[in-house]
This record gives structure tokens, C-alpha cells and sequence, in this order.
């Protein structure tokens, strides 16, 4: 399992569609997550990047034109822009602030939000890692057994990677969306805690 993410945009339409290619093709993450809360420049990126709406509804209304009258080329144009569709459903936005998105990754708890600020105690006890968007630079830190990780904004041309590798280890890594690996640490082991009789 491998997890992108991406830095706010701040309005920067090409960078962010060449962030998200970076992370979808040479990547090839499980998903990325859009860590900005200006969704409607990453809304407007996968409009302008299919040629049109990207909606179930959208498609079945062309769907059904195309066999209808549709020619050949027409008709493999569709599916084209289907199999685009399915492959860009990867992106993932996160909820309305002061909602927060989780996922698990092996039996760590992964917790995305844009600013960090708005979580409380309770939150960060139970997340392993808390990935965040809003920072003037990439950063990661660790406090005990919790990391704290943001690309950045995307200004900076820099993404992240978290991926779940084969021997269960988690690792956190910086690239530049040239390719380019900035650095690379694997998250401590998560030991169990161990009670004593008496």
C-alpha cells in the first residue's frame, strides 16, 4: 500500500496536475490525498484533465448517446476518458474543516488534515501519524511514538510518500515531482506494552 500526498496549491493548476501524475504513474500509489482546501482548483484540474465532467451520471448520459449513434472512434474515445476517470478516482479530498480523514495502513492509524491546529489531545493519542497540509515548508517530526509529516505547499514542487513495505515496516519519504528522492525514514516499530504481575 502506497499513499501520496499532495500540498496545498494555492491556485497553481499545472503544478498540481503534474504532482498528481508524478504520484499516479511513476509512483503508482494506492491513492493520493489532496491535503489544500482549495478543492475547487483540484475539482477544475480533473474537468480540464478528462474533457468534461467526470461524474457516474455524465458518462452514462454519453454512454447511451454513443450506442445510440455513436461511431467507432467515438465510442473508444469514451472509454478512454472512462479508464481515466477510474484512474484519477485515486485523488482523495479531505473533508470540511473541522472534520479530519483517517485511514488505517497495517495497524497504523493515519490521520490527514490540512492544519494540525484544529486536532485535539485525543485525536493525536490515537493517530501513529498525522499528515497535514498547511506549513511554509516540508517537515517531518517525531514526538515518542507519533510523526508529524506535510509536503509543503506545492510551490515547492515537493510530494509525499508513505508506503507499507513488504516486512510491515512504514516508510515516509520526500520526493520532488521531477523524481528526484529528497529523503527517506522508516517509522519506528510499534512495540506492545507489556504488563507486569506482581
Amino acid at each position: 500500500m502506497r499513499i501520496g500526498l499532495l500540498g496545498p496549491s494555492d491556485g497553481d493548476a499545472e503544478t498540481l496536475r503534474e504532482a498528481i501524475e508524478f504520484l499516479l504513474d511513476d509512483m503508482e500509489v494506492d491513492q493520493a490525498v489532496y491535503l489544500g482546501l482549495d478543492e475547487e482548483v483540484l475539482d477544475a484540474v480533473i474537468r480540464d484533465w478528462v474533457g468534461g465532467d467526470p461524474s457516474d451520471e455524465a458518462f452514462l448520459t454519453q454512454a447511451v448517446d454513443a450506442a445510440m449513434g455513436g461511431t467507432p472512434e467515438h465510442i473508444e474515445a469514451l472509454l478512454e476518458q472512462r479508464e481515466l476517470v477510474e484512474r484519477l478516482a485515486k485523488v482523495r479530498k479531505l473533508p470540511e474543516p473541522p472534520a479530519r480523514a483517517v485511514e488505517m495502513l497495517a495497524d497504523r492509524i493515519l490521520l490527514f488534515v490540512n492544519d494540525k491546529s484544529i486536532l485535539d489531545e485525543e485525536d493525536i493519542a490515537n493517530a501513529n501519524l498525522v499528515a497535514y497540509g498547511r506549513s511554509s515548508s516540508a517537515e517531518l517530526r517525531r514526538f515518542g511514538p507519533r510523526y508529524f509529516l506535510t509536503p509543503g505547499p506545492l510551490s515547492k514542487e515537493q510530494v509525499a510518500v508513505v508506503e507499507l513495505e513488504p516486512d510491515g515496516q512504514v516508510s515516509l519519504a520526500l520526493f520532488d515531482i521531477s523524481g528526484v528522492p529528497v529523503w527517506r525514514e522508516t517509522m519506528a516499530r510499534r512495540t506492545s506494552k507489556v504488563k507486569l504481575a506482581r
